[in-house]
């Protein structure tokens, strides 16, 4: 089963599940039917790296996040739209995403 097809069975979370995984991840906050969070990098290359990286991950997935890119903060907001909410998809991309900006960030 490829990644494309996973997207397409994504199932809305509930408040709860959300709650559950968000306080397993540090930084990533609820906004309604979407989780975000704001990430700063040393310079804007450094933060220019990361959308690239954030961009290859999201083509892998077929699931594209909200991305804001000034200077040296890069914003992430992720929703899962064919559901209507936030999904699996989401907090499975929240956490590849932190992983990629701990190696930008001298963390990994």
């Amino acid at each position: 089963m490829n990644l494309r097809h996973i997207a397409e069975m994504a199932v809305k979370l509930t408040v709860h599940q959300i709650e559950v995984v968000l306080s397993t991840l540090e930084g990533w906050r609820q906004e309604g039917g979407l989780i975000s969070k704001d990430y700063q990098f040393s310079d804007f290359i450094a933060a220019s790296m990361f959308v690239t990286g954030v961009n290859l991950e999201a083509e892998k997935a077929n699931h594209h996040p909200e991305l804001f890119h000034q200077y040296q903060k890069v914003k992430i907001q992720l929703s899962t739209h064919d559901v209507g909410g936030i999904s699996e998809l989401d907090l499975r991309m929240a956490k590849k995403l932190d992983a990629r900006a701990k190696s930008l960030q001298g963390g990994g």
